[in-house]
């Protein structure tokens, strides 16, 4: 009993503080803003099929994004569970290069006309799409800010580089 009760102790230690309410929703709002993306890939590759595109031309790109996807949810993983890395991974590659490239298009439109004029039809995929972007910012917007709240920088604090908790560091 008292070889089971020390060996709880010593996993407990191993696996560190418990994750803050801010690192388990900032893992559950970029889990989102993957699948957004994702909603948003497929909005756009069903309007490309009804267009008459092949699929396999479709192939290549929806590829690359289920790549990337795949990428984005392990770093969300590995963030999950306090790896420090992770976390400056998801601000820099998602929260600037990831908003760069979803903001580029629609100021893309605003600058070859005024304002209302730049903007494509509002054919009901175009209007699905904008409302999955929006959404896909917004996530990227919360994500980012709940994932660098006082109690997760403490989390991630008491983490060492492999996210296991440092001995002596202790987080709410």
């Amino acid at each position: 009993m008292a070889q089971e009760t020390q060996e709880r102790r010593r996993l407990a230690a191993l696996e560190g503080p418990d994750r803050p309410g801010a690192v388990r929703a900032a893992t559950a709002v970029w889990t989102g803003a993957v699948a957004l993306g994702a909603a948003e890939a497929a909005v756009f590759a069903r309007g490309l099929l009804a267009e008459g595109v092949p699929w396999e031309e479709l192939l290549p790109g929806l590829g690359v994004r289920a790549l990337v996807y795949a990428v984005v949810l392990a770093v969300v993983a590995f963030f999950h569970r306090g790896h420090r890395w992770a976390r400056w991974a998801l601000a820099l590659g998602l929260g600037i290069v990831g908003t760069l490239s979803l903001v580029s298009e629609p100021v893309g439109w605003l600058l070859q006309g005024e304002a209302i004029d730049g903007l494509p039809e509002p054919t009901p995929q175009f209007v699905a799409i904008a409302v999955l972007r929006t959404l896909h910012l917004v996530a990227v917007a919360v994500g980012l800010v709940l994932m660098f709240r006082p109690d997760a920088n403490a989390f991630f604090r008491a983490r060492n580089r492999s996210g296991a908790a440092r001995p002596g560091r202790n987080a709410p």
